[in-house]
């Protein structure tokens, strides 16, 4: 029969070996446990350091671009620059509602002529080329404008006006059917000069109590004193825009218009190598697309224009007509550019058909 006593004896160490292995698992256990912590803290701080520096990086085609824009962008060197006749509001006789007298329209962007763009033919002075020191000028400038807007009758809006000799039967023709308005007077506005060489022009803003604001072009003459451009001011054309559509005139007749290069070109019978312009009335409905010969010398000043406007809403003095194959009536399409008179919507000297 066995000793019970020497059973436990050899239970006691078997046990120990167990608790000892079973510690060592533990241990190993918990140290994996440990490296595996390590190597995932480590890899998230390779990773966040990477990212950061990635961060920090300046990329040389970024950098490359943005002096390229810069470079196109950059500024001309010019504080001030005067508008050429391109730039300017039509400027039409007031006749709308009344305006706060108090806030005048701003002076409109400043930019000055293309340097490519010729001197216009007929200029006598190349010397000269806008109104110096028109700020010192105000007062003079003021009362012309002040007269020429309160005129009653054409011969003293003629004593204000410039080239009236010419005007005068314009402006005889041009009241017979429209009323000389006379807006009661507030002051005067901004003033600015024109970049034109040759000429000095300027423009002003004329404020009234009862009426919106009028941009106006004046002329220095050589003498010292100020005239408006009348034809400017009324947007004068030979017919009203109307009676152009309606009658599609043969002869070339004179209209001051807003001229643009169409998205699409209309199918309007224009001969081959021919440019189409879309064209507009600011103070009529009805466009009218009309072609001319874009090789013809006669039609360089026409193409310098719409560059130096981006071919975009350009005011133009033009001769237009419709040729004998032009489309039916009722279309307004197919009209032809006959000539070009002066810039924007003033004649210059020597610059008429």
């Amino acid at each position: 029969m066995t000793d019970p006593s020497l059973s436990a004896s050899e239970d006691t160490p078997r046990r120990s070996r167990l608790r000892r292995k079973e510690a060592l698992i533990n241990s190993l256990a918990c140290v994996l446990g440990c490296l595996a912590l390590v190597v995932m803290i480590a890899t998230i701080f390779r990773v966040a350091t990477s990212k950061l520096w990635e961060s920090t990086q300046v990329n040389p085609a970024y950098i490359d671009a943005v002096y390229e824009d810069s470079e196109k962008h950059g500024w001309s060197g010019k504080m001030v620059e005067a508008p050429s006749l391109l730039t300017g509001d039509s400027g039409s006789a007031p006749n709308a509602a009344p305006r706060e007298p108090t806030k005048p329209d701003p002076a409109p962007e400043q930019r000055a002529m293309p340097s490519s763009q010729p001197m216009t033919a007929g200029t006598t002075n190349p010397d000269v080329n806008g109104i110096r020191d028109i700020d010192s000028k105000r007062s003079e400038i003021e009362a012309v404008i002040r007269g020429f807007f309160e005129a009653a009758s054409i011969d003293m809006k003629l004593a204000f006006s410039r080239d009236s000799a010419r005007v005068r039967p314009l402006m005889e023709n041009y009241y017979r059917s429209h009323p000389m308005t006379r807006p009661r007077w507030k002051n005067l506005g901004w003033v600015m000069t024109v970049d034109e060489p040759g000429y000095r022009f300027g423009y002003a803003q004329a404020l009234f109590d009862d009426a919106d604001p009028a941009t106006v072009v004046i002329e220095e003459t050589t003498d010292g004193k100020y005239r408006v451009d009348w034809e400017h001011s009324v947007s004068y054309g030979e017919i009203e825009w109307s009676e152009f559509l309606k009658v599609r005139p043969a002869e070339p007749t004179l209209m001051r218009v807003i001229a643009s290069k169409p998205h699409v070109a209309p199918n309007s019978g224009a001969p081959k190598d021919h440019e189409i312009l879309e064209i507009k009335h600011p103070a009529g409905e009805g466009t009218v697309y009309a072609y001319f010969d874009r090789n013809d010398p006669k039609f360089q000043p026409l193409i310098q224009q719409l560059q130096s406007g981006n071919w975009k809403d350009v005011p133009l003095t033009l001769r237009l007509c419709y040729p004998g194959t032009a489309s039916p009536a009722g279309t307004a399409m197919s009209a032809r550019i006959a000539n070009i008179e002066g810039k924007n919507w003033v004649i210059l000297k020597g610059t008429r058909s």
